[in-house]
């Protein structure tokens, strides 16, 4: 366990009583290494290069790169190993995509260029691509016995705290309870409510329906912690580009970008190991986010040809506006001493108010060069300003506190983000053989290590003439912090993801 920085500590602990996080809007604006299989092959180190569908997506000029008219079709599969440390305590787990679906979906587009002779314009781009930004699937299990003391139990007490007595009290049905105190209160009290409801908290003062104090139903000095989290969703996009070519020396395009989000995370946390007296002896919660989104953005790009095999670019991706809807299930299983059970199960998905993510703009600069017309090379840096990442309420009239809050909070501890893309291609005859790599800062200050990844990508194509067949496979290893609920403990969680890719280009 390394030391939690202490601001990204209180991000975190908001989770306690709204849905949103810094965490949500790094989820939503990252975008993996991912797109056609050339793209991939060769790091995604083609922001100069242009003449690929992905890369267009990264900057719009290079629709323009393109010769011919093009469709291009890209499938993947791909897996995930585990490694979570939680008080030093190691589990292992693996994901597989093939279990959730045969194979995924991951781009298809198409480009169509137009040559003049008779102006300075030499050539007119426009394309159409989908292109899946980032796959969500994967299955986390952290495990562990928490050294510390902390206890799930102390998340029922601080959100039943300041609620009556006489509400948290079974009136009609666990749905119906539960429904009233999310429209009366808020989520807290509805976590209050699953913790009285299935004893894991007792009343202070129980003869008194006034009462507002509680405390845990449970004696402990160590817990174990066993937590299953299931994700899966997709964050994609629809870019629409024009571009041209000046006098075959600089090409500039612009591009309207549509994005979707769909995201599920099942969340299972388990805890026993109390005392041998102890009333309680065990709790599951089980929490269900779903979450629908969507947004749009802008991006706008050139490239200048320096000399004869040399290409530099520029691009400028503005900030992506969302609008997200968050709907949350809930259940409590608790096992007491006395061999009873209680299965706390509303019927009831929570809506939360549907916010705004505004993430922050992106600058990509970047430089290729082409050798005997049979080797590539290029490189891509880019920059963006974690810290810009901006939460706003999307009714007018809302509250605002809670999100300038968060957004100051992550203006304190959030920091620019750095990445590198380097890759190249060999051309033998019909074959491409393609290589690269790439990596990540942190956004977090004052580490290297949460939230920053590198990678490495390898690849082959071959040309029949009309269409061409591409192989790809993509490693990328990168660390997260994952908490049970709002304890101030964490896991490191050591993720390395294994892709492969499958694509058709076919030229008409």
């Amino acid at each position: 366990m390394k030391q939690l920085y202490p601001f990204f500590i209180i991000i975190l602990l908001s989770l306690s009583i709204n849905a949103q996080s810094f965490e949500d809007a790094w989820r939503y604006q990252k975008d993996n290494l991912t797109g056609t299989a050339r793209f991939t092959g060769m790091s995604g180190a083609f922001s100069s290069l242009g003449g690929d569908l992905s890369a267009v997506s990264l900057n719009p000029a290079g629709a323009t790169t393109f010769t011919t008219n093009r469709i291009t079709g890209t499938f993947s599969l791909y897996n995930v190993s585990n490694n979570a440390d939680y008080f030093d305590q190691y589990k292992s787990n693996n994901y597989n995509s093939f279990d959730d679906r045969f194979i995924g979906f991951d781009q298809l587009g198409a480009v169509w260029v137009f040559k003049s002779d008779v102006s300075d314009w030499n050539k007119i781009a426009m394309s159409v691509n989908f292109n899946k930004d980032t796959d969500y699937g994967n299955n986390i299990r952290i495990a562990g016995v928490n050294d510390a003391g902390n206890s799930a139990t102390t998340y029922f007490v601080e959100n039943a705290n300041s609620v009556p007595l006489q509400d948290l009290e079974l009136v009609d049905d666990y749905t119906s309870d539960y429904k009233w105190l999310g429209e009366n209160y808020d989520y807290g009290a509805q976590q209050g409510y699953l913790g009285y409801q299935a004893y894991v908290i007792n009343a202070i003062n129980p003869s008194d329906d006034n009462n507002t104090q509680y405390v845990a139903n449970a004696n402990y000095d160590k817990v174990r912690h066993y937590n299953k989290i299931a994700t899966t969703g997709n964050k994609s996009h629809f870019d629409f580009t024009l571009a041209g070519t000046y006098q075959n020396k600089l090409q500039l395009g612009f591009g309207f970008t549509a994005y979707s989000i769909d995201y599920t995370e099942h969340n299972s946390i388990e805890e026993d190991n109390y005392d041998t007296t102890s009333d309680l002896q065990y709790l599951k919660l089980q929490n269900t986010l779903r979450v629908e989104g969507g947004g749009f953005g802008i991006k706008l790009g050139a490239i200048y040809k320096l000399t004869h095999g040399i290409k530099l670019s520029l691009a400028y991706h503005s900030p992506e506006w969302f609008e997200i809807d968050e709907y949350m299930k809930q259940s409590l299983h608790t096992e007491m001493i006395n061999n009873d059970i209680f299965d706390i199960k509303p019927d009831v998905e929570n809506e939360f108010a549907p916010y705004k993510i505004i993430t922050p703009s992106k600058f990509i600069v970047g430089v290729s060069t082409v050798i005997n017309k049979k080797i590539v090379l290029s490189a891509d840096y880019t920059y963006q300003n974690i810290a810009n990442i901006h939460f706003k309420e999307k009714d007018a009239d809302a509250d605002t506190t809670y999100f300038d809050n968060l957004n100051d909070e992550i203006a304190d501890t959030m920091q620019p983000v750095h990445k590198l893309n380097f890759g190249g291609e060999i051309k033998l005859d019909k074959l491409f053989l393609r290589g690269g790599g790439f990596l990540s800062t942190s956004p977090l200050k004052n580490t290297q290590d949460a939230y920053a990844y590198n990678g490495y990508s390898a690849g082959l194509g071959y040309n029949f003439g009309t269409f061409v067949i591409d192989f790809a496979y993509m490693y990328r290893s990168e660390q997260i912090t994952k908490n049970i609920l709002t304890l101030p403990d964490y896991s490191n969680v050591n993720i390395d993801s294994n892709k492969y890719l499958f694509g058709i280009r076919y030229n008409f």
